[in-house]
């Protein structure tokens, strides 16, 4: 059924910071002394205004190196600095707002203890050579003759750095000697650098989850596996090292915290004889060795069965170190670096009991099976053509999937899934190209974003019959041809004459038929694909717990593919097929009307 979206009107809400509605909370604390401070703010204040960040009145004036040509989210073009005074000074501020994994110097009168309450922010750094760059060190908080040199923070050393400052309490710079021994992390330094043109750094340990995400996130209509990267830049092996700590209550107004979020993670089990991905509960500390330029990717998503019903979301603070690495030769019991990662589950995601399977399915098929069907002329050996072998390697492709109301299942070579806006509080699903364009020019700030399937030819959606989706023992499904001029047949190729099934004689065409039927002397045959997905009643993997045939599904994909060994000789594979809802949209969208 035709779903239109008819748009009379859209109302826009601008939202300063809408990433904090849903949060992990922390306290930085930041130690100043009188005079000039060098700052590392690690932290997206859950009140992001000066006025309330600054508060003591102990604090005159604050500077924000901002190179990176951020703003205060006016939009405007602003300076490498920019600056914000305490009262009526004469000065104008042109910023008012602070942000996470930026640099700040500070001016105070007198000796200050910040306590910011917020969210963790990820580290990105830009260094701009051949300028000086303000730059925050991520480590954990150290002092004392056992503490690493700043100069071991930044190992290896960023491209094109000449020497290293410290701030004076009258805001000079003050170069620093090769054993300056690290006092407080929360301070920042200034770098001097040479040559044209950007590096990135963060440390030691480069740590992101993907695009423009900030923190681990899953809600009702986003459970999809989320991915923690985390890269060793160094030119040393560490030991990478993550710890869960527990969020603080959050702010008035920011909702409750029911506990931590429990995580499952992806790993490798090799039990059927070919390699399939399973979740197993996290557990931590979680600890491995991350060997020089070497790249961890860690997929995770919420452990259901470790969250009971709440009416509060579940918050937590995953903290990355290289904790317990021997570095040339010395044992450093608390590693040389550090950052914090948030994780958010929504109390309503653990507690996802609904029967409605309505929404948007993604997920993996694993082929391990094989028939030998007989090929055509051959009169030996005889064997069953209905009996599967196991396969010298394993298949594996995406399989999408879309429920509606009714119940109805469709298989989908591709799906757009778009939001209209950062804060806009479900997603659209659409089924094309165009409809993502229009969809696009009505939403200029939408996020739009594809997710396809190289396995099936068609282009529409095409409907399974049967049973009934995710109902254990039921069986669904489809059948679909590949005629046999269809540019997506495996006989056709677009630069032989002969795959069009007509033959010349002395000049004349001969038409010998269509060839969809699988036998006679064709030069193309259509091939035809009957796809059966048989749900299970119980998780093979044991790893979705309460989440299976609610949240996650699965089961046993089998198809039998006709045509391209004769009639009566079908291709037969089998394998697994497993299933995540990450959206619950009822509707495809096939038309966006004006």
């Amino acid at each position: 059924m035709r779903h239109v979206m008819r748009l009379a009107a859209v109302s826009l809400v601008a939202l300063a910071f809408p990433h904090l509605a849903r949060a992990q909370w922390m306290t930085q604390r930041i130690a100043l002394s009188a005079g000039w401070n060098a700052v590392h703010l690690k932290v997206y204040p859950a009140d992001a205004r000066c006025e309330v960040v600054f508060s003591d009145a102990r604090i005159e004036e604050v500077t924000w190196w901002n190179r990176d040509r951020l703003d205060d989210g006016t939009g405007a073009a602003v300076a490498d600095t920019c600056n914000w005074y305490r009262g009526s000074t004469g000065e104008a501020n042109t910023f008012s707002r602070v942000i996470g994994d930026q640099r700040y110097l500070v001016k105070a009168s007198g000796a200050v203890t910040l306590d910011v309450v917020g969210t963790p922010a990820l580290p990105k750094g830009t260094i701009y050579l051949g300028e000086y760059n303000l730059v925050g060190v991520n480590a954990p908080n150290l002092a004392g003759a056992n503490a690493p040199t700043y100069f071991e923070y930044f190992e290896p050393c960023p491209a094109g750095v000449v020497s290293w400052y410290g701030v004076t309490s009258a805001g000079d710079r003050l170069r620093l000697a090769n054993s300056a021994k690290a006092s407080d992390a929360s301070k920042a330094l200034w770098l001097e650098t040479s040559g044209s043109g950007t590096a990135s750094y963060s440390g030691p340990f480069s740590v992101g989850i993907g695009g423009s995400a900030k923190t681990l996130e899953w809600t009702a209509d986003a459970t999809a596996v989320r991915t923690l990267t985390v890269k060793n830049v160094s030119s040393k092996d560490r030991v990478l090292r993550i710890e869960r700590s527990s969020s603080l209550p959050p702010p008035t107004g920011r909702g409750t915290c029911a506990g931590d979020v429990s995580l499952l993670r992806e790993t490798v089990e090799w039990s059927d004889g070919y390699a399939k991905r399973v979740f197993v509960p996290m557990t931590f500390p979680f600890a491995t060795n991350l060997a020089a330029g070497a790249t961890l990717e860690l997929r995770v998503r919420p452990d259901a069965d470790h969250m009971p019903a709440s009416s509060g979301d579940y918050m937590s603070i995953l903290v990355v170190s290289d904790k317990g690495s021997t570095l040339d030769g010395e044992l450093r019991p608390d590693g040389t670096c550090l950052c914090r990662v948030g994780a958010f589950a929504s109390g309503s995601l653990a507690a996802n009991t609904r029967a409605s399977a309505a929404g948007l399915w993604v997920g993996t098929v694993v082929l391990g099976q094989v028939n030998r069907a007989k090929m055509l002329g051959s009169s030996t050996p005889e064997w069953d053509p209905e009996a599967l072998l196991a396969a010298p390697h394993a298949f594996q492709f995406r399989l999408i999937l879309h429920v509606d109301d009714n119940g109805t299942a469709k298989i989908l070579k591709q799906v757009f899934t778009a939001k209209r806006s950062a804060d806009a509080d479900h997603s659209d699903l659409l089924t094309d190209r165009d409809t993502a364009i229009l969809y696009r020019e009505m939403f200029p700030g939408a996020t739009i974003r594809r997710t396809a399937s190289a396995n099936f030819p068609f282009a529409d959606p095409i409907a399974l019959s049967g049973g009934e989706f995710m109902s254990p023992g039921s069986e669904l499904s489809a059948t679909f041809t590949q005629a046999y001029d269809d540019k997506t047949n495996p006989f056709v190729h677009s630069f032989h004459p002969q795959h069009d099934n007509v033959e010349f004689r002395n000049g004349t065409p001969h038409v010998k038929g269509s060839g969809d039927e699988g036998v006679g002397d064709y030069e193309s045959w259509g091939v035809t694909r009957e796809v059966t997905l048989e749900f299970l009643d119980e998780d093979p993997s044991r790893a979705a717990g309460q989440n299976w045939n609610r949240t996650v599904t699965g089961g046993v994909y089998t198809e039998r593919v006709t045509g391209l060994v004769g009639q009566g000789k079908p291709i037969i594979t089998r394998g697994i097929f497993r299933l995540s809802k990450v959206c619950d949209t009822p509707q495809l969208t096939t038309e966006v009307i004006h």
